[in-house]
């Protein structure tokens, strides 16, 4: 060619800033997750709970946007639907997680962040 390295270094430069865009991403959540257990740390949790607000914290912003409902937890940690509604409730006592709107079979449950 010419010689012209012009496009080729346009379109690096779009590779290395999309990266950098994604390893923020992912240190933002790294950090958001390790406030989230720093914040509450001295809370007693059953292994259930545990996995489950580790999936919530893990799960990409699209996965949950509606919450997690009693059929998703009892799903999720292998467990009866009576004990996934008292894990809820004990859950957003401790205030890990609260209730979006909604009732009876549509209730769902996002975390509960407190910010940095």
């Amino acid at each position: 060619g010419d010689g012209d390295v012009t496009d080729y270094l346009c379109w690096f430069a779009g590779c290395v800033d999309r990266a950098v865009a994604r390893a923020q991403q992912r240190i933002d959540a790294v950090l958001g997750k390790a406030h989230f257990w720093q914040q509450h740390a001295g809370v007693v949790l059953t292994a259930r709970q545990t996995k489950a607000l580790n999936r919530l914290l893990d799960a990409d912003p699209d996965e949950f946007q509606d919450g997690i409902t009693n059929r998703m937890y009892a799903s999720l940690t292998r467990c009866s639907r009576a004990t996934a509604q008292r894990e809820l409730a004990d859950l957003v006592g401790k205030r890990m997680l609260r209730r979006l709107p909604g009732a009876g079979r549509s209730a769902s449950y996002a975390l509960h962040r407190a910010r940095p």
